[in-house]
């Protein structure tokens, strides 16, 4: 075969895996390593902590399922095996179709402080969703609320509801200040803001 020929061949071939190297790299950037498992009340070892609570208990990041509203992000105690979740303006106390978020890399995940109005500039992140509200997708988010840290769905700043939502005496909270849970930050720890 004529050199040139070989040639030929092998720029395609090389263009071929030199895209497949792209390709892997680029996509290990957004590599998703959390999944959600099925919560009964026992909290598996890999877990993704999300804080403490009053008696410094660790606290977890659930999500429920709800007939005719969709998934919401709610507080897992580690003492109780119901969570509550909020609706529509109401609070919804569920121990059934409950699950825990996991992974076996949770030092990757951060919480990252934002305002509700700026939540799109965080594009140096990838936030977590954390379920969906009549086909809004929802966003994880904490906030200390009445001296506990708590978890709570987030709206998309473009959504008609606005910022951090959770359970509170029967009815929804809502907090325009919260923290985020990301994944896969190219900021530093300290500067992510």
């Amino acid at each position: 075969m004529k050199p040139e020929n070989k040639m030929k061949l092998y720029l395609p071939i090389a263009l071929s895996v030199g895209f497949l190297v792209d390709f892997v790299l680029c996509s290990k950037e957004i590599i998703e390593d959390h999944y959600w498992r099925d919560y009964t009340g026992q909290i598996p070892n890999d877990a993704i902590i999300a804080g403490t609570d009053k008696q410094g208990l660790p606290i977890f990041i659930g999500q429920v399922f709800l007939k005719e509203i969709g998934l919401l992000p709610a507080t897992i105690y580690a003492h109780s095996s119901s969570i509550q979740a909020t609706a529509w303006g109401k609070v919804f106390t569920v121990d059934k179709n409950v699950k825990i978020l996991c992974s076996q890399n949770s030092e990757d995940y951060r919480w990252i402080p934002t305002k509700i109005e700026n939540m799109h500039l965080l594009t140096h992140c990838h936030l977590l969703p954390g379920g969906t509200e009549t086909e809004t997708t929802l966003y994880i988010g904490r906030v200390i609320h009445e001296m506990e840290l708590e978890i709570g769905k987030v709206y998309p700043n473009f959504s008609p509801y606005k910022g951090l939502a959770l359970p509170h005496n029967g009815k929804q909270a809502t907090y325009d200040t919260f923290e985020v849970l990301a994944y896969n930050c190219t900021c530093s720890k300290n500067n992510c803001t």
